[in-house]
């Protein structure tokens, strides 16, 4: 069930991701899109916002301190300078917000 989640959320940011500003990241962009996935979830998990089926638990998690894991976890796997760490960044910032809009639609 999880993983089904998953796989709709990364069709639905894929489909809706404004993909200008990340030109530099094209040929690789599906695959940090399914990484960025994978983080979320760790994340969530690792921090008790979701149980291992994926459901809530009814903790919370500051949006910032999300980012942050998120983009620590993600460049951790991909090392980069000032120029490209900037745009993970951005990356990351577009991806959850296309999640949230993502809960409300999916």
């Amino acid at each position: 069930m999880f993983d089904d989640w998953i796989n709709e959320t990364n069709r639905y940011i894929l489909k809706r991701l404004d993909r200008k500003p990340f030109r530099a990241l094209d040929n690789e962009l599906e695959q940090d899109i399914a990484e960025l996935s994978n983080c979320y979830a760790s994340v969530l998990l690792e921090s008790g916002i979701i149980d291992s089926t994926g459901n809530g638990t009814g903790a919370d998690m500051d949006e910032d301190d999300l980012l942050e894991a998120m983009l620590a976890r993600f460049e951790a796997a991909h090392p980069a300078d000032d120029e490209r760490g900037l745009l993970y960044a951005a990356l990351v910032d577009a991806y959850l917000t296309l999640v949230r809009e993502t809960s409300e639609d999916l």
